[in-house]
């Protein structure tokens, strides 16, 4: 009878998701392991790479990131939904440090180049939900979509929260930082306007 495992899939990407804040993008299996005394041949069974486990850990927090994402995008305003799109952004990294620093761990463009061939199309598929769903936000909040708008939408609820974000990761994201970005991407949404 075989003996069950002692670590699952997750308590791994939990590991390697502390070894990151504690290490940095950098993080070593071993880091990873030694999170929770495991050997590092528990990590090695269950992911084959480093970047088997890295991007197993990127696109799991991409994914926890985009349900409250997607969650506030389905308010029934649209002019609220967007608001509390890019305001979802500050507000996850402040609450989910660990989370917001392994998104970093990769740029999607890259990544969707460089993984290893048996994660190319996940990775490539990662964010198809999010830009179908601001696809639709820029038509309800425009009255229709071409590509000036949807480009504006983007840089209001994605882009521009995220630049002002980024800085902070890895340390407190201020408060302030939600009315900056509302500001900032209502601003952005105006020009959508003329």
């Amino acid at each position: 009878m075989a003996r069950p495992a002692k670590f699952g899939n997750e308590e791994l990407l939990d590991a390697a998701r502390d070894a990151v804040l504690a290490h940095g993008s950098t993080a070593s299996v071993a880091q990873a392991a030694a999170m929770i005394g495991a050997p590092t041949g528990s990590v090695y069974h269950r992911f084959p790479s480093r970047d088997h486990l890295m991007i197993a850990l990127w696109l799991r927090s991409i994914r926890r990131f985009h349900e409250g994402y997607l969650a506030a995008a389905h308010q029934p305003d649209v002019r609220a939904a967007l608001r509390a799109c890019a305001v979802h952004i500050p507000r996850y990294c402040r609450a989910h440090p660990a989370d917001a620093r392994a998104m970093m761990l990769f740029r999607h463009a890259e990544l969707v180049q460089a993984a290893p061939a048996d994660l190319r199309a996940e990775v490539a598929t990662v964010n198809d939900q999010v830009w179908a769903t601001l696809d639709r936000l820029a038509e309800q909040r425009y009255g229709r979509r071409d590509a000036r708008l949807v480009t504006l939408v983007r840089a209001a609820v994605v882009q521009a929260p995220y630049g002002l974000v980024r800085p902070h990761i890895g340390a407190a994201v201020p408060d302030v930082l939600d009315e900056i970005v509302v500001a900032a991407a209502e601003g952005i949404l105006a020009l959508g306007d003329r």
